[in-house]
């Protein structure tokens, strides 16, 4: 372990002192009591080995494992693997439409072997590596395994709760005694942590703590991290977490943890590269499969995908994004962008591998192109990437004038071609009781941005816009809010602003209060509708000091769970039929939001309009003001 300190890079969850030993010594036990027979050397390489390598960053596993090697010359023992519980495991894969990839299997049994150590684990990686998967994954296989549970749990129907600390404020996590009344006001923790340790049976229950940890709410749980497994509250009542109960931290990184908070808890680590995109994808082509019945779509669109990460990595390392992206969110995108484009106007059964290939270049360029820099800053990112794509794609060609975002898919040709988005851009109507600031002349730039908003919208998926003070992201939403709303009724819209106070607790209560209760704890926008709530400058909330936005926090509950707890009596609320459209500032506020929440977003930067763009948005409006006047007043 010294010589892990010393040659492994320094990682805040990297944890090689008295408590990392002492798991290492009770999993070698627990090895030992199985196979008996082994020799101790190759039980205890095994216990080194398969404990810390879940924790172990990629960069650094093949220097751990020379270490290993060292200490252990000539030992290679397989790890032991529970291929009855992975074939349950399997299974549950299957029934939820996930892939059953060696990646998620891993870390899912990594888990497990885990929680049967540690009462307590963090589950840590960047967004969209694939945590959620593998903890709702290891819940449902217990619930079904007859004869597997966590260490000193019985089998059957596993529970899993789930919070963010971060969402409410301190008071309202742990309870407060009410210096008026002497009374005790319960909070959230203690409310779940009681009723799963007073019901009476005893099979596996999960507390997921889904948000930023930070140096003062977790520091009260270290009587419940420690061997001590006790929550101790302000009101003298000490809630034990019992023998069947485990805690789990599911988050992106513990830099503001203490090194006290680091040891008392388990490590799972999952790399970007550990799971990756490409298992998404496969349930995505299996699910429109399903959908739509098209067996030739998903054969055709196989192929391409399987060619598309020599690309995701080309635009990472070559191309600046307007807000960190990550490689899960490109290929996320690519298939959000696509179920717009692959309607049943678009395809058929009949439809051709190139058609379809048309269709996913077009996805690709607007997935892996349309959040890079406009050219604000000084450097056209989306000019440098239309010129390497137009030299790097052979298959497919885009016309030679132009950039690769000028055109769209003629779905009317026959076969589908490519045309400038400037033939098709309807002639403004000048209104004059209008005012000036909602006026909105469309342009080639901005209808291509409106025909792919309403793609998105239509199939709920979240839409981000980035672009500069001024550059027309608001009026730009606004108006395919409008054109959306005018188009169908079954829409209504929430418009909130975002500033630099705008907290949990406010956004909370601004959705609440257009709400209406369905039925038991389900709410929803009235009349049935679906609202579109567009959040405006999403980025400009406060930080607190731990580097969380509060808000942001709360929004991503929603898109995650689909609810949140109400500040009264924290019972569930579901939350349905309702979808995020944002914008924000790259330039101001806190520059970006969280990637867990942002990854949800298919992101496109708005750059201000080029000079012959202006002139004609100009021309078009003067024509409107100086129609009423003579011609010696026109000109």
């Amino acid at each position: 372990y010294r010589l892990c300190k010393e040659l492994l890079s320094k990682q805040d969850h990297y944890d090689w002192a008295l408590r990392a030993i002492k798991s290492v010594l009770v999993v070698a036990g627990m090895l030992k009591r199985q196979n008996p027979h082994d020799a101790e050397d190759v039980v205890l390489m095994r216990a080194l080995r398969d404990f810390n390598t879940p924790k172990i960053v990629y960069e650094d596993t093949p220097i751990f494992m020379g270490l290993i090697n060292d200490l252990f010359p000539g030992l290679d023992p397989p790890r032991q693997r529970d291929l009855d519980f992975e074939d349950y495991l399997k299974r549950v894969l299957r029934e939820d439409k996930l892939q059953t990839d060696d990646g998620t299997i891993l870390k899912t049994m990594q888990l497990l072997e885990l929680l049967d150590v540690r009462h307590c684990v963090f589950v840590i990686g960047y967004s969209k590596v694939g945590k959620s998967a593998v903890i709702m994954s290891l819940a449902k296989t217990i619930t079904i395994h007859p004869r597997r549970a966590v260490m000193n749990a019985d089998c059957g129907q596993s529970t899993v709760k789930f919070l963010n600390a971060k969402t409410v404020t301190r008071n309202e996590l742990y309870g407060i005694m009410s210096l008026a009344t002497r009374e005790w006001i319960d909070g959230l923790v203690p409310i779940l942590m009681r009723e799963l340790s007073q019901r009476p049976d005893k099979r596996t229950k999960f507390i997921v703590f889904d948000g930023d940890i930070d140096a003062e709410w977790i520091e009260s749980m270290n009587t419940v991290m420690d061997d001590n497994k006790i929550l101790t509250l302000a009101s003298n009542e000490r809630i034990p977490l019992q023998h069947w109960m485990r805690n789990l931290f599911q988050i992106n990184d513990l830099k503001v943890a203490s090194p006290a908070t680091v040891s008392r808890g388990g490590v799972l680590y999952i790399n970007e590269t550990d799971i990756g995109w490409m298992p998404y994808v496969t349930s995505w082509l299996e699910a429109r499969e399903i959908e739509t019945g098209r067996t030739s779509e998903k054969t055709s669109l196989e192929t391409f995908f399987d060619g598309l990460d020599p690309f995701i990595e080309f635009t990472r390392k070559n191309f600046d994004p307007s807000t960190p992206i990550s490689d899960f969110s490109r290929a996320q995108s690519v298939c959000y962008l696509l179920e717009g484009l692959l309607t049943e106007k678009s395809v058929n059964k009949d439809t051709t591998k190139e058609v379809y290939q048309l269709y996913f270049v077009y996805a690709c360029v607007w997935a892996l192109g349309g959040g890079l820099d406009p050219g604000d800053s000084g450097k056209d990112q989306r000019a440098a990437f239309s010129s390497w794509w137009k030299g790097e794609y052979k298959e497919v060609k885009f016309p030679d004038s132009g950039v690769v975002f000028d055109y769209y898919i003629d779905e009317e040709s026959s076969p589908p071609q490519f045309k400038p988005w400037k033939e098709v851009v309807p002639n403004h109507t000048f209104d004059a009781e209008q005012a000036v600031p909602y006026v909105c002349v469309s342009h080639a730039e901005n209808w291509a941005l409106y025909d792919l908003m309403d793609r998105l919208i239509e199939r709920r998926r979240p839409v981000l816009l980035i672009g500069g003070a001024g550059s027309g992201k608001t009026v730009m939403i606004n108006q395919k809010i409008r054109m959306t709303m005018a188009a169908s009724q079954k829409y209504c819209t929430l418009y909130v602003q975002m500033n630099y106070f705008s907290k949990a607790g406010v956004i909370q209560n601004t959705l609440e209060g257009v709400m209406e209760k369905r039925t038991g704890s389900i709410y929803g926008p009235p009349n049935q509708k679906k609202m579109i709530v567009f959040y405006d400058d999403l980025n400009l909330p406060s930080e607190d000091k731990y580097f969380t936005q509060d808000s942001i926090e709360l929004m991503r509950l929603h898109l995650d769970y689909g609810g949140w707890y109400e500040k009264s009596g924290f019972t569930w609320r579901q939350i349905q039929d309702t979808q995020p459209v944002a914008a924000q500032n790259p330039k101001s506020g806190t520059f970006f939001v969280h990637g867990r929440y942002q990854g949800f977003f298919v992101p496109f930067s708005v750059g201000f309009p080029q000079m012959e763009v202006c002139r004609s948005v100009y021309s078009q409006l003067f024509d409107g003001v100086l129609k009423e006047f003579s011609n010696p007043i026109k000109k």
